[in-house]
Protein backbone atom coordinates (compact mmCIF):
# COMPACT_ATOMS: atom_id res chain seq x y z
CA UNK A 1 0.00 0.00 0.00
CA UNK A 2 2.90 2.35 0.73
CA UNK A 3 3.95 2.17 -2.93
CA UNK A 4 0.77 4.03 -3.93
CA UNK A 5 1.75 7.03 -1.81
CA UNK A 6 3.53 9.15 -4.38
CA UNK A 7 2.98 11.76 -7.05
CA UNK A 8 1.01 15.01 -7.04
CA UNK A 9 -1.69 15.31 -4.39
CA UNK A 10 -3.41 18.69 -4.16
CA UNK A 11 -4.15 19.79 -0.62
CA UNK A 12 -7.76 20.18 -1.65
CA UNK A 13 -9.79 23.02 -0.16
CA UNK A 14 -12.91 22.40 1.91
CA UNK A 15 -15.17 25.01 0.28
CA UNK A 16 -17.85 26.69 2.34
CA UNK A 17 -20.59 29.26 1.96
CA UNK A 18 -20.75 32.68 3.62
CA UNK A 19 -22.03 31.01 6.81
CA UNK A 20 -19.03 28.64 6.81
CA UNK A 21 -21.09 25.54 5.99
CA UNK A 22 -19.11 22.88 4.08
CA UNK A 23 -20.24 22.65 0.42
CA UNK A 24 -20.21 18.99 -0.54
CA UNK A 25 -21.10 19.39 -4.22
CA UNK A 26 -18.44 22.05 -4.78
CA UNK A 27 -15.85 19.85 -3.05
CA UNK A 28 -16.67 16.89 -5.30
CA UNK A 29 -16.69 19.09 -8.41
CA UNK A 30 -13.21 20.34 -7.59
CA UNK A 31 -11.92 16.84 -6.85
CA UNK A 32 -13.14 15.57 -10.23
CA UNK A 33 -11.62 18.59 -11.99
CA UNK A 34 -8.24 17.97 -10.36
CA UNK A 35 -8.22 14.33 -11.43
CA UNK A 36 -9.01 15.39 -15.00
CA UNK A 37 -5.78 17.41 -14.91
CA UNK A 38 -3.79 14.29 -14.05
CA UNK A 39 -3.19 14.47 -10.31
CA UNK A 40 -2.38 11.24 -8.47
CA UNK A 41 -4.59 11.70 -5.44
CA UNK A 42 -6.00 14.08 -2.84
CA UNK A 43 -4.80 15.33 0.54
CA UNK A 44 -7.96 16.06 2.51
CA UNK A 45 -8.62 18.44 5.41
CA UNK A 46 -5.09 19.67 5.89
CA UNK A 47 -4.15 23.27 6.63
CA UNK A 48 -5.28 24.36 3.16
CA UNK A 49 -8.43 22.35 3.78
CA UNK A 50 -9.14 24.61 6.78
CA UNK A 51 -9.49 21.57 9.01
CA UNK A 52 -9.08 23.38 12.32
CA UNK A 53 -12.13 25.52 11.55
CA UNK A 54 -14.34 22.59 10.54
CA UNK A 55 -16.57 20.40 12.66
CA UNK A 56 -15.51 16.78 13.03
CA UNK A 57 -18.58 15.61 11.13
CA UNK A 58 -17.71 17.89 8.22
CA UNK A 59 -14.17 16.53 8.16
CA UNK A 60 -15.53 13.00 8.08
CA UNK A 61 -17.85 13.86 5.23
CA UNK A 62 -14.99 15.41 3.23
CA UNK A 63 -13.02 12.18 3.67
CA UNK A 64 -15.95 10.11 2.44
CA UNK A 65 -16.47 12.29 -0.63
CA UNK A 66 -12.75 12.26 -1.49
CA UNK A 67 -12.66 8.46 -1.31
CA UNK A 68 -15.79 8.15 -3.46
CA UNK A 69 -14.36 10.37 -6.20
CA UNK A 70 -10.88 8.84 -5.99
CA UNK A 71 -12.18 5.29 -6.37
CA UNK A 72 -13.75 6.29 -9.67
CA UNK A 73 -10.69 8.23 -10.81
CA UNK A 74 -8.02 5.79 -9.66
CA UNK A 75 -6.25 8.04 -7.16
CA UNK A 76 -5.00 7.81 -3.59
CA UNK A 77 -6.46 9.61 -0.59
CA UNK A 78 -4.54 10.84 2.42
CA UNK A 79 -6.77 12.25 5.15
CA UNK A 80 -5.32 14.71 7.61
CA UNK A 81 -6.64 13.84 11.07
CA UNK A 82 -4.60 16.20 13.22
CA UNK A 83 -6.32 17.89 16.15
CA UNK A 84 -5.24 19.24 19.53
CA UNK A 85 -5.83 15.89 21.25
CA UNK A 86 -5.53 12.15 20.76
CA UNK A 87 -9.24 11.45 21.24
CA UNK A 88 -10.49 13.43 18.24
CA UNK A 89 -7.55 12.44 16.05
CA UNK A 90 -8.16 8.77 16.81
CA UNK A 91 -11.83 9.15 15.96
CA UNK A 92 -11.00 10.80 12.63
CA UNK A 93 -8.29 8.23 11.87
CA UNK A 94 -10.58 5.28 12.47
CA UNK A 95 -13.27 6.88 10.34
CA UNK A 96 -10.83 7.58 7.49
CA UNK A 97 -9.70 3.96 7.48
CA UNK A 98 -13.27 2.68 7.48
CA UNK A 99 -14.16 5.10 4.67
CA UNK A 100 -11.42 3.61 2.48
CA UNK A 101 -8.60 6.15 2.69
CA UNK A 102 -5.12 4.97 1.75
CA UNK A 103 -3.37 6.75 4.60
CA UNK A 104 -3.82 9.37 7.30
CA UNK A 105 -1.60 12.27 8.23
CA UNK A 106 -1.48 14.48 11.27
CA UNK A 107 0.23 17.62 12.38
CA UNK A 108 1.47 17.27 15.97
CA UNK A 109 -0.40 19.12 18.70
CA UNK A 110 1.29 22.35 19.77
CA UNK A 111 3.48 22.73 22.83
CA UNK A 112 3.95 19.03 23.57
CA UNK A 113 7.16 17.36 24.63
CA UNK A 114 8.67 14.38 22.81
CA UNK A 115 7.11 11.80 25.14
CA UNK A 116 3.66 13.28 24.50
CA UNK A 117 4.23 13.33 20.75
CA UNK A 118 5.29 9.69 20.80
CA UNK A 119 2.10 8.81 22.66
CA UNK A 120 0.00 10.88 20.27
CA UNK A 121 1.32 9.17 17.14
CA UNK A 122 1.09 5.75 18.79
CA UNK A 123 -2.58 6.49 19.49
CA UNK A 124 -3.28 7.64 15.95
CA UNK A 125 -1.47 4.69 14.35
CA UNK A 126 -3.33 2.22 16.55
CA UNK A 127 -6.69 3.76 15.65
CA UNK A 128 -5.93 4.12 11.94
CA UNK A 129 -4.64 0.64 11.06
CA UNK A 130 -3.51 2.17 7.73
CA UNK A 131 -0.26 4.03 6.99
CA UNK A 132 0.37 7.21 8.97
CA UNK A 133 2.35 10.24 7.78
CA UNK A 134 3.76 12.84 10.14
CA UNK A 135 2.87 16.38 9.02
CA UNK A 136 5.91 18.50 9.81
CA UNK A 137 4.75 22.12 9.61
CA UNK A 138 6.74 24.13 12.16
CA UNK A 139 5.16 27.46 11.16
CA UNK A 140 1.76 26.23 12.32
CA UNK A 141 2.52 23.61 14.94
CA UNK A 142 5.31 25.54 16.74
CA UNK A 143 7.07 22.15 16.81
CA UNK A 144 10.37 22.46 14.95
CA UNK A 145 11.30 18.83 15.45
CA UNK A 146 14.89 17.72 15.19
CA UNK A 147 16.13 14.88 13.03
CA UNK A 148 16.41 12.70 16.12
CA UNK A 149 12.85 13.47 17.22
CA UNK A 150 11.46 12.70 13.77
CA UNK A 151 13.37 9.42 13.59
CA UNK A 152 11.87 8.35 16.91
CA UNK A 153 8.38 9.09 15.55
CA UNK A 154 9.18 7.17 12.36
CA UNK A 155 10.03 4.12 14.47
CA UNK A 156 6.39 3.86 15.60
CA UNK A 157 4.69 0.86 13.93
CA UNK A 158 2.40 2.14 11.18
CA UNK A 159 4.19 5.48 10.69
CA UNK A 160 5.59 5.25 7.16
CA UNK A 161 6.81 8.75 6.36
CA UNK A 162 6.00 12.40 6.47
CA UNK A 163 4.84 15.51 4.71
CA UNK A 164 7.66 18.01 5.11
CA UNK A 165 6.39 21.59 4.95
CA UNK A 166 9.48 23.68 5.45
CA UNK A 167 12.41 24.65 3.28
CA UNK A 168 14.99 22.42 4.97
CA UNK A 169 15.92 20.12 2.09
CA UNK A 170 18.96 18.95 4.01
CA UNK A 171 16.62 17.60 6.67
CA UNK A 172 14.64 15.82 3.95
CA UNK A 173 17.79 14.20 2.63
CA UNK A 174 19.07 13.25 6.08
CA UNK A 175 15.76 11.55 6.84
CA UNK A 176 15.99 9.50 3.66
CA UNK A 177 19.60 8.60 4.34
CA UNK A 178 18.65 7.35 7.79
CA UNK A 179 15.38 5.70 6.71
CA UNK A 180 15.56 4.94 2.97
CA UNK A 181 12.28 3.02 3.09
CA UNK A 182 10.08 5.94 4.22
CA UNK A 183 7.75 8.05 2.06
CA UNK A 184 8.40 11.80 1.93
CA UNK A 185 6.16 14.44 0.36
CA UNK A 186 7.27 18.05 0.05
CA UNK A 187 4.69 20.58 1.19
CA UNK A 188 6.36 23.70 -0.23
CA UNK A 189 5.04 24.20 -3.75
CA UNK A 190 8.06 26.26 -4.82
CA UNK A 191 10.43 23.39 -3.94
CA UNK A 192 8.81 20.43 -5.72
CA UNK A 193 11.53 20.05 -8.36
CA UNK A 194 14.39 20.46 -5.90
CA UNK A 195 12.78 18.17 -3.33
CA UNK A 196 12.46 15.44 -5.96
CA UNK A 197 16.16 15.86 -6.66
CA UNK A 198 16.73 15.17 -2.97
CA UNK A 199 14.53 12.07 -3.08
CA UNK A 200 10.98 13.23 -2.33
CA UNK A 201 8.30 10.88 -3.62
CA UNK A 202 5.94 13.68 -4.60
CA UNK A 203 4.28 16.85 -3.44
CA UNK A 204 1.24 17.97 -1.49
CA UNK A 205 0.46 21.61 -2.06
CA UNK A 206 -2.05 24.42 -1.77
CA UNK A 207 -1.59 26.01 -5.19
CA UNK A 208 -1.92 22.61 -6.85
CA UNK A 209 -5.62 23.52 -6.69
CA UNK A 210 -4.90 26.42 -9.05
CA UNK A 211 -2.22 24.91 -11.28
CA UNK A 212 -2.61 21.12 -11.18
CA UNK A 213 -1.25 20.56 -14.69
CA UNK A 214 1.86 22.62 -13.95
CA UNK A 215 2.83 20.51 -10.95
CA UNK A 216 1.91 17.25 -12.67
CA UNK A 217 4.29 18.20 -15.46
CA UNK A 218 7.10 19.11 -13.06
CA UNK A 219 6.70 15.74 -11.37
CA UNK A 220 6.66 13.87 -14.66
CA UNK A 221 9.67 15.75 -16.04
CA UNK A 222 11.67 14.84 -12.96
CA UNK A 223 10.50 11.24 -13.27
CA UNK A 224 11.90 11.00 -16.79
CA UNK A 225 15.15 12.73 -15.87
CA UNK A 226 14.33 15.91 -17.79
CA UNK A 227 15.75 18.30 -15.22
CA UNK A 228 15.93 21.29 -17.54
CA UNK A 229 12.22 21.04 -18.32
CA UNK A 230 11.33 20.56 -14.66
CA UNK A 231 13.32 23.64 -13.69
CA UNK A 232 11.77 25.67 -16.51
CA UNK A 233 8.31 24.82 -15.22
CA UNK A 234 9.24 25.40 -11.59
CA UNK A 235 10.81 28.76 -12.38
CA UNK A 236 7.77 30.05 -14.27
CA UNK A 237 5.71 29.48 -11.10
CA UNK A 238 7.94 31.51 -8.78
CA UNK A 239 6.85 35.00 -9.95
CA UNK A 240 3.26 33.97 -9.17
CA UNK A 241 4.17 32.95 -5.64
CA UNK A 242 6.13 36.17 -5.16
CA UNK A 243 3.04 38.22 -6.03
CA UNK A 244 0.80 36.03 -3.90
CA UNK A 245 3.03 36.62 -0.88
CA UNK A 246 3.04 40.36 -1.63
CA UNK A 247 -0.77 40.61 -1.63
CA UNK A 248 -1.43 37.94 1.01
CA UNK A 249 -1.22 34.35 -0.12
CA UNK A 250 -4.45 33.10 1.43
CA UNK A 251 -6.48 36.08 0.18
CA UNK A 252 -5.00 35.73 -3.30
CA UNK A 253 -5.62 32.00 -3.34
CA UNK A 254 -9.25 32.44 -2.27
CA UNK A 255 -9.79 35.13 -4.90
CA UNK A 256 -8.30 33.07 -7.73
CA UNK A 257 -10.32 29.99 -6.79
CA UNK A 258 -13.44 32.14 -7.19
CA UNK A 259 -12.13 33.41 -10.53
CA UNK A 260 -11.82 29.78 -11.65
CA UNK A 261 -15.55 29.33 -11.10
CA UNK A 262 -15.74 28.03 -7.54
CA UNK A 263 -18.28 30.48 -6.16
CA UNK A 264 -17.49 29.71 -2.54
CA UNK A 265 -15.09 30.60 0.23
CA UNK A 266 -11.92 28.58 0.63
CA UNK A 267 -11.49 29.52 4.29
CA UNK A 268 -13.84 30.09 7.18
CA UNK A 269 -14.18 33.18 9.34
CA UNK A 270 -12.29 35.15 10.36
CA UNK A 271 -11.11 35.56 6.79
CA UNK A 272 -9.72 38.47 4.83
CA UNK A 273 -10.92 38.92 1.26
CA UNK A 274 -9.38 41.18 -1.34
CA UNK A 275 -11.35 44.34 -1.99
CA UNK A 276 -12.16 45.43 -5.53
CA UNK A 277 -9.30 47.91 -5.85
CA UNK A 278 -6.72 45.49 -4.49
CA UNK A 279 -7.89 42.63 -6.68
CA UNK A 280 -7.71 44.95 -9.68
CA UNK A 281 -4.08 45.84 -8.94
CA UNK A 282 -3.27 42.19 -8.34
CA UNK A 283 -4.71 41.05 -11.64
CA UNK A 284 -2.89 43.77 -13.54
CA UNK A 285 0.42 42.50 -12.17
CA UNK A 286 -0.58 38.87 -12.38
CA UNK A 287 -1.80 38.81 -15.97
CA UNK A 288 1.65 38.49 -17.62
CA UNK A 289 2.72 35.97 -14.97
CA UNK A 290 -0.26 33.71 -15.65
CA UNK A 291 0.26 34.11 -19.40
CA UNK A 292 3.86 33.00 -18.99
CA UNK A 293 2.80 29.93 -17.01
CA UNK A 294 0.32 29.03 -19.74
CA UNK A 295 2.90 29.57 -22.50
CA UNK A 296 5.53 27.53 -20.67
CA UNK A 297 3.11 24.67 -20.17
CA UNK A 298 2.25 24.50 -23.87
CA UNK A 299 5.88 24.78 -24.91
CA UNK A 300 7.34 21.54 -26.27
Amino acid sequence: MKSSLKGILPAIISPCNEKDVFLEDTFSKLAISLYREGVNGLYVCGATGDCFNMRLEERKRAAELAVAVSKKCGGSVIVHVGTSNSRDSMELAEHAANAGADAVSCIPPTNRNQAQLLQYYHDVARAARIPVLIYHLPALSSQNLSLESLLQLLDIPGVVGLKLSNSDLFLLRRLLLARPDIVVFIGNDELLCLAQMYGAHGGIGMTYNLFPKLFVNIYKAMGTGNLSRALELQHCYLPFLDLAVKYGIFSVFDYLMREQGYDSCSFRRPRQLLDKNTSGRLMKELEPVLANISDTLTKR
